[in-house]
């Protein structure tokens, strides 16, 4: 997105065979030339039932850390877009590779924007094992129409066709994109339009400089924005469809950073020409307070713009991490509330940037399978600031989505039951045997901690997540430090649920849990605390693990609000392995 994004849109095609178990970045079911697209029908040949996702999005609750931060604005959203995740997550089964892309903090996000598209392939559909994770986690996920810069590639000529219409003068490819999420079970779309309609090519698509057709540009732009209010029409509740901020009416592209008098109709014109608008970077706070005013005079949420951030550290807008002042720009100084939503672009450089002189790499997992902590801790980093540790606030460095906006949880009933396991792993372990080595499937992720991670107390001690001594999948929650003489507590689950008379909490450990203990906390703000010491454990999985059972029946009745874990001092040396924690 934006004059140099559009370029690294340009992704080649990995062709495959049928048996291969592999990324299948540019093909059906995935990504739909506009044709393809036109001509969708659910029984035609590049539709996937397969590709399906029938789990519900789940019911959300905002997750407030503590008492400090009761104010953190719970309305302002947060959208996801890793940039190319065609090339990152195209999959329907298990991949045979522990080191693929990967995303656990499902808790700080609201929706996730299946970002991808070439000049070829313009419609881009989510992968259903994504589609069921964010939904289990009450994330929405949207698909991609991408129309692009005519430098590489994109034609005025496509965007005619897309907007082609029948003789009711519906808007055919409108209906189609519906039928497409409504049948694959995803939750929208994003419209990137980046091609300047006024541009003229040749016979052989290539840029005829110097030379431009407005009134051409014009009519198309024009038929585009009816084309976004029908589709806006159309879309059943809860499908959104979000516009990028790169035309104007007039056909030509012109980011304009901030909503104003000249692409405000793609917001709204009379009726809702989209659910929400995704703003270019090159924005500051004025402009922010600007396109708030605008929102509301046009009776829109100011939440409906989604402010850009464009992380990759190749570009200099809010470069990750070494940027922070956009952060604080977005948020009322007084009261602390959100101004608008947020859209983090291109945050997967803590997968695939390979590093320059002003920024090193943050992680060599992609090429390196040893190297996992550093490239789930970058991820971490995004989210709690610099010091990895949500519970505290970084004053002078890279604060952290986290410290402005508060997390959600989803957990609201019992049974629950996770095994950290974030979907990958060296090993796979079911029912106590391996089962497979390297492998990647999102779909086989956990429900994982409302915050990763927050630890009170003692700073010395580190939680992440461990791929060398699993329960079961393919990870653990482990727990590493040095106490000294200062207790630790991590919470770790926000919940919305009343135990019964009869529930009971297992923990399966491995390692030292003399110190460990596990807490409960109700509404009230009380917290119960169960030291293991107090409990003989059963031996797991050939005595490498053990597993705790405690009997819940005290609280019965309680509205319980937070799970988490406690090692207490004056013992020094800590290292658990968390495999297992259960209510039932």
């Amino acid at each position: 997105m934006g004059k140099i994004a559009g370029l690294l849109l340009v992704l080649c095609a990995h062709a495959v065979s049928a048996d291969e178990l592999t990324i299948r970045a540019n093909e059906a079911p995935f990504a739909l030339t506009l044709e393809q697209a036109m001509n969708w029908a659910p029984e035609r040949e590049f539709t996937s039932p397969a590709n399906i996702s029938t789990v519900p999005l789940a019911r959300r609750y905002p997750a407030q850390l503590d008492d400090t931060r009761g104010s953190l604005d719970t309305r302002a959203k947060v959208l996801y877009a890793p940039d190319g995740m065609n090339n990152f997550a195209n999959y329907l089964v298990t991949q045979p590779k522990f080191n693929l892309y990967n995303f656990t903090h499902w808790s700080q996000i609201d929706v996730l924007n299946w970002f991808a598209g070439t000049a070829d392939h313009v419609v881009q559909l989510p992968a259903k094992p994504w589609v069921d994770t964010a939904h289990k986690n009450g994330v929405k996920v949207i698909g991609s129409i991408f129309l692009a810069i005519a430098k590489y590639g994109g034609s005025p000529d496509t965007a005619e066709k897309l907007l082609k219409q029948d003789e009711q003068g519906r808007f055919v490819m409108a209906h189609r994109l519906v039928d497409i999420a409504q049948y694959y079970g995803f939750d929208g779309w994003l419209m990137n339009q980046e091609t300047n309609l006024t541009a003229i090519k040749d016979a052989n698509n290539e840029l005829v400089e110097g030379q431009r057709d407005p009134e051409r540009g014009a009519a198309l732009g024009k038929k585009i924005l009816a084309f976004m209010q029908y589709l806006t029409a159309i879309a059943p509740q809860g499908m959104e469809i979000h516009w990028y901020d790169s035309m104007l009416e007039n056909g030509e592209v012109r980011w304009q950073n901030e909503l104003n008098d000249k692409n405000k109709a793609f917001l709204s014109q009379g009726v809702h020409s989209a659910d929400a608008m995704f703003m270019n970077y090159w924005w500051n706070k004025p402009m922010v307070e600007s396109s708030v005013e605008i929102a509301q005079q046009l009776g829109r949420s100011r939440y409906d713009l989604y402010f850009g951030a464009d992380l990759w550290p190749s570009r200099n807008a809010q470069r990750a991490f070494s940027r922070s002042q956009w952060l604080n720009d977005l948020f009322d100084t007084e009261s602390g509330h959100g101004l608008t939503s947020i859209a983090l672009f291109a945050p997967n450089f803590n997968f695939n940037f390979a590093g320059e002189d002003h920024t090193p790499i943050f992680s060599h997992f992609k090429d390196n399978a040893q190297d996992p902590l550093s490239f789930y801790q970058t991820e971490q980093r995004l989210f709690t600031g610099d010091d990895l540790n949500l519970a505290v606030n970084d004053e002078k460095s890279w604060p952290g989505i986290g410290r402005y906006l508060p997390a959600k949880t989803t957990i609201s009933s019992l049974p629950f039951i996770t095994h950290f396991n974030t979907g990958q792993g060296k090993v796979l372990i079911e029912d106590g045997q391996k089962t497979a080595d390297g492998w990647t499937d999102m779909s086989k992720q956990d429900l994982l901690p409302t915050w990763q991670f927050a630890v009170y107390g003692s700073q010395n001690l580190d939680p992440h997540y461990d791929f060398e001594h699993v329960y079961s999948g393919g990870s653990s929650l482990a727990f590493e430090g040095k106490l000294q003489s200062q207790d630790a507590r991590i919470p770790l689950y926000q919940t919305n649920f009343v135990l019964g008379d009869e529930q009971v909490a297992t923990l399966t450990i491995k390692g030292g849990s003399q110190s460990m203990s596990f807490y409960l906390q109700a509404a009230s703000g009380e917290r119960t605390i169960y030291a293991l010491s107090d409990y003989s454990p059963k031996s797991e999985h050939q005595g490498e693990w053990y597993r705790y059972s405690i009997p819940l029946n005290k609280l019965a009745a309680q509205h319980i609000v937070q799970l988490g874990v406690s090692f207490s001092a004056p013992s020094s040396d800590v290292s658990v392995n968390l495999g297992e924690l259960a209510i039932k």
